[in-house]
């Protein structure tokens, strides 16, 4: 069933998110499979200490907390206003000084803080992008690329579509998928052809289970 994006209606629901959700949680590496797609999107971003890294629907700040060691500076941005309270608690209490949260999404990333000024060279989306419909992934992955101090990256790790997820539907709770009015996964050639839309010079494609999987862009 095809739904429509409603903002509102998502940040309801991420600010209502119960502490014990899995999708809340703030520890990156508890082993589920959104720990395992945030552990390798780290990997494939391959940061580096003069790197400003832009995490979009940072949720409680987990992979930027994570990220935070081994980069100059990370951005973190979040729709849910409870969701960034909490990841300012968790930055606070993790000791580290070089990250930062704001409001904002893929549809608006500027919302309280000008990202294109921020020289973001690397970019990453962790269970985020499939919230919204395949236009707006396009449109959201186009202006990201224009945004992105070269050379740069963009890695997504989400749910993406490898086979039909009608095949394999008794792993839908596996990989927090619901056919919700919030869910709109996008298969991986979508995705791939997204890319390259928007001028990638390379593309790699993980595949972690046939409904999700990780897409790196570099934009030389």
């Amino acid at each position: 069933m095809e739904h429509q994006y409603d903002r509102r209606k998502l940040e309801r629901e991420f600010d209502n998110l119960p502490e014990a959700s899995p999708i809340a949680d703030i520890d990156p590496f508890k082993g589920d499979i959104i720990a395992m797609v945030g552990a390798l999107a780290l990997d494939y971003l391959e940061l580096g200490l003069e790197d400003t890294l832009l995490d979009i629907g940072t949720g409680r700040g987990r992979w930027a907390v994570a990220a935070s060691p081994y980069c100059k500076k990370v951005i973190g941005i979040d729709i849910s206003r409870r969701m960034l309270e909490d990841a300012r608690i968790n930055v606070a209490s993790s000791g580290v000084e070089n990250v930062e949260f704001f409001r904002g999404s893929f549809e608006d990333p500027c919302e309280e803080t000008d990202v294109f000024r921020r020289n973001v060279n690397k970019v990453v989306a962790i269970y985020s992008l499939h919230h919204l419909t395949d236009p707006m992934k396009k449109q959201a992955v186009s202006g990201l690329s224009k945004m992105l101090v070269r050379p740069g990256r963009i890695v997504i790790g989400d749910i993406m579509w490898f086979d039909d997820p009608g095949k394999h539907r008794d792993a839908w709770d596996e990989v927090y998928f619901d056919d919700s009015e919030t869910d709109h996964p996008a298969s991986i050639s979508f995705m791939r052809e997204v890319f390259e839309a928007c001028g990638a010079s390379e593309i790699e494609i993980l595949q972690v289970h046939p409904l999700v999987g990780l897409i790196c862009a570099t934009f030389l």
